[in-house]
């Protein structure tokens, strides 16, 4: 069976499809790998079919109304600035995604992805799933609607999912219904993501029950089946993913250090972080492992404590530090959690503040968002993840998440599906 995987975002939300992409294929299945054309070389690299599609997230964060967007830290003002943008190119996104599900037999999206591949698999007759990889939209009076996370109440909690998906179907719905028209699909008449619920193709979350157990009032079609790595020996065939030997002498000639790293998150303040990092090397003996990752930064501290790198792989990096500092994105935080260090989410935007109090209510490190840092509240925060409490904590959720197997689970949910669907007869276009 070919899948056709669409994972459209950031690193973060491509990295744990490559993960499935290569379990399918050790599953006797073949994938193509469908993500923004900048992610050509980290697909490939794992000897993945991949498609490109339109568009570069690291570039768009990285405009001058970008940069602004990350330093409001607003909610409301990110997702206006990502549809904006997202909203200019779809049409060309959504071509490429045509072409690129034509030949596959399956197709499997996250979230971002989601009513765009509703609408191809409707018109090709196609089954399909989704996989969403971060904050959950099922609804649940359990917890609120991880944007809208001011209250938590069953009623205002059930209510945050009504308005996202009023909000979102106002949204997005002129142009989905444009789209629907090019496949010779009839318009959807109510709320997008109702009408999505009502199917029966799986909702699955790549999320582990350790970290977020499953709300009991979900709907069927929506379970955690647990996180989904990269095979570390598979990594290792990735260029992209070498270590240098210059960091593992520095690694193995101390005591572990600290990680800093915000991924796919550009830092929205050069110059507080900067300043921060300096006077933490200045007032600590803690030795610093700073990623730039999607950062670009200027003016960086020489000091033999603090070593700098490009990118780096979690899977061998988080084992060999003490704590790690991050953005609170989730593929980062949940190889922070599988390695059984403790954390400091300095969320910047999102849903990364949610995931940063979910890390502090749950006793695994810190909470302190990135527009609150000074060097004195970011080392009581490290002195935080220091407290037997936490590490006793961590220890324990990290063992639970090593002994689930996300990857399988995940793939048996999509085999029982697609093995026992017949496909449907596709729409006269």
């Amino acid at each position: 069976m070919h899948y056709g995987i669409i994972a459209i975002g950031s690193r973060g939300d491509v990295q744990p499809f490559l993960g499935l992409a290569l379990g399918l294929l050790d599953r006797g299945h073949s994938a193509t790998v469908m993500a923004h054309e900048n992610f050509k070389r980290f697909v490939e690299g794992y000897g993945l079919g991949f498609h490109p599609l339109p568009g570069n997230i690291e570039e768009m964060l990285h405009t001058d109304e970008g940069r602004k967007v990350l330093e409001s830290g607003s909610i409301i003002t990110f997702m206006r600035f990502v549809r904006r943008n997202v909203a200019a190119n779809q049409t060309q996104v959504n071509e490429a995604l045509v072409a690129g599900c034509k030949n596959a037999d399956v197709l499997v999206t996250s979230l971002l992805g989601m009513i765009w591949v509703d609408a191809i698999a409707e018109s090709s007759g196609k089954p399909w799933a989704t996989i969403q990889l971060s904050f959950p939209s099922t609804r649940t009076g359990e917890f609120p609607f991880p944007l809208l996370d001011f209250f938590d109440f069953p009623l205002y909690n059930r209510f945050t999912y009504r308005l996202f998906e009023y909000l979102y179907s106002k949204d997005y719905k002129k142009q989905l219904n444009q789209f629907r028209h090019s496949l010779g699909l009839p318009a959807v008449q109510g709320s997008i993501l109702k009408k999505i619920a009502a199917e029966k193709s799986p909702n699955l979350y790549a999320l582990s029950p350790a970290l977020l157990p499953r709300p009991t009032d979900w709907d069927k079609r929506s379970q955690l089946t647990g996180f989904i790595y990269l095979p570390a020996a598979r990594r290792k065939e990735n260029p992209m993913d070498h270590v240098p030997e210059t960091l593992i002498r520095w690694l193995e000639a101390g005591e572990k250090p600290i990680y800093i790293g915000f991924g796919s998150i550009p830092v929205p303040d050069p110059a507080r972080f900067v300043h921060t990092l300096t006077q933490l090397l200045e007032e600590t003996s803690y030795r610093i492992l700073f990623c730039q990752g999607w950062s670009r930064l200027d003016g960086l501290p020489e000091n033999p404590r603090l070593f700098t790198i490009a990118s780096g792989d979690h899977d061998f990096l988080f084992p060999r530090c003490r704590a790690a500092i991050i953005h609170g994105g989730i593929g980062t935080l949940a190889a922070g959690l599988r390695a059984r260090i403790p954390l400091v989410i300095a969320s910047i935007v999102a849903d990364q503040p949610w995931w940063g109090k979910l890390i502090a209510r749950r006793g695994l490190g810190a909470f302190l968002p990135f527009h609150r840092w000074t060097t004195e509240r970011l080392i009581a925060a490290i002195r935080v993840t220091e407290t037997p409490a936490i590490q006793c904590q961590v220890i324990r959720i990290g063992d639970q998440i090593n002994r689930e197997d996300g990857l399988h689970q995940t793939i048996a949910a999509l085999e029982m599906y697609f093995m026992t669907t017949t496909p449907k007869a596709p729409a006269d276009v």
